[in-house]
């Protein structure tokens, strides 16, 4: 029997939708920042609120007794409103890109003072201008370019003098492009400077004691050092590790090149927009949580047999490879006994994976971002919530802490 609050939850579904991805939105807005918004895309918008309000005017009568619909017909309904809701997302989406070329064009002058700086003489090349990206997403990209190119133009560039001895052109170059591929933009900053010494950075990282004298690193590996905080060495400059952090804060990855005499080539992963993401639900003890789907890698399952063998190791075997895995009903003290075929989440970050034991995959789920209050700002583990379809709130994992997290457990 379908009742009055039924009908109404239904007609509130759609608006409920496009209302939450305002408020991430708005959460996200610092001070008074304007979008320049093409006059069709607002039409469009328009047309869209109108097919909405058409569609609540209609269950709102059935609401209130004044129209006589069968189930089939309000499921239709109900589907009609989850597809103007979807419309309504990805027309919001829209109206937030704006092109990366306002974001490139900063800078060509910060370029021109590190060449005057440090004597050099560099040109700055710049591709895929056109490549669109959420505002707010853009503005926190600033910072880590900048920090880039500072390296490879103070850093990683030779000067003209060791460029000609080199067989090199005097005039040294950085390459800023950005592309978009799927759900992600790509941006890259190369240089054709003197590359990475892998020796020196070997050799800082033993005094450090991150790895043992003598340990055998994979070429991936020994140039993923260089992001760990404090880490630095005469041809990289200071804060990678804060660049790292920045990008994962904004859900993306970090990977690193490098050709010994031929330069370096850093590539930054990052989501189109950080308002909604895809999501995988899972269930861990009585409780809901969402992993992003961009860092799931598979699925397999662990038998309580399994589970109980791996005590004091906590590693699976992945294709002749040991992946360290967490017990995430552990780590959040549920308080629970395990399903009796649990499942790991295997996910990743560049090239470090961790599993997450589940209890339950529930399926994917269109995530809506909310920010922790300022009272869960230490927790870690977590990089913001959601409110599900039945109004409970579900936790959204952070992928790049819990890799940390199942990394340091490794070690």
């Amino acid at each position: 029997m379908i009742t009055r609050d039924s009908a109404e939850g239904i007609a509130n579904a759609g608006a409920n939708a496009l209302a939450s991805g305002l408020v991430s939105y708005a959460e996200a807005r610092h001070g008074d920042e304007h979008v320049r918004v093409p006059a069709e895309q607002l039409d469009a918008l328009m047309d869209r609120v109108g097919e909405l309000t058409i569609i609540q005017s209609r269950v709102s009568q059935v609401a209130n007794g004044d129209l006589a619909v069968s189930r089939l017909a309000l499921h239709s309904v109900s589907e009609e409103i989850e597809r103007l809701a979807s419309e309504l997302r990805d027309t919001m989406m829209v109206l937030r890109m704006v092109p990366v070329a306002s974001l490139f064009g900063r800078f060509r002058r910060l370029v021109h003072d590190l060449a005057h700086d440090a004597g050099k003489t560099i040109e700055l090349v710049t591709e895929g201008e056109a490549t669109e990206i959420d505002k707010t997403v853009m503005e926190r990209l600033a910072d880590p370019i900048v920090h880039l190119i500072d390296n490879a133009c103070s850093h990683g560039l030779e000067t003209p003098g060791e460029r000609i001895a080199a067989g090199k052109p005097a005039a040294g170059q950085v390459k800023l492009s950005a592309h978009q591929a799927g759900g992600e933009v790509m941006i890259t900053i190369c240089d054709d400077g003197r590359g990475i010494d892998r020796d020196r950075v070997r050799a800082k990282a033993e005094a450090q004691g991150l790895i043992q004298p003598g340990q055998i690193l994979s070429d991936q590996e020994l140039l993923h050092l260089i992001f760990h905080s404090g880490f630095s060495t005469a041809a990289h400059g200071v804060g990678m590790d804060g660049v790292k952090r920045v990008i994962e804060s904004l859900r993306g990855s970090i990977d690193i090149e490098s050709t010994p005499g031929e330069g370096s080539t850093v590539t930054l992963r990052i989501p189109l927009t950080l308002a909604i993401i895809d999501g995988l639900l899972v269930r861990i003890g009585n409780g809901r949580y969402v992993i992003p789907l961009a860092a799931v890698e598979e699925c397999i399952e662990l038998s309580l047999e399994e589970d109980l063998r791996s005590r004091g190791r906590s590693f699976i075997t992945l294709r002749d490879r040991l992946v360290p895995f967490l017990r995430l009903r552990e780590l959040f003290v549920t308080g629970t006994e395990p399903d009796t075929y649990q499942k790991i989440v295997v996910i990743a970050t560049g090239a470090e994976r961790v599993g997450l034991v589940v209890d339950q995959i529930v399926g994917s789920h269109q995530t809506v971002i909310k920010s922790m209050s300022s009272l869960h700002h230490d927790v870690a583990t977590f990089a913001g919530a959601t409110i599900l379809g039945d109004g409970e709130v579900a936790l959204i994992l952070d992928v790049a802490q819990l890799v940390t997290l199942g990394q340091n457990q490794e070690g």
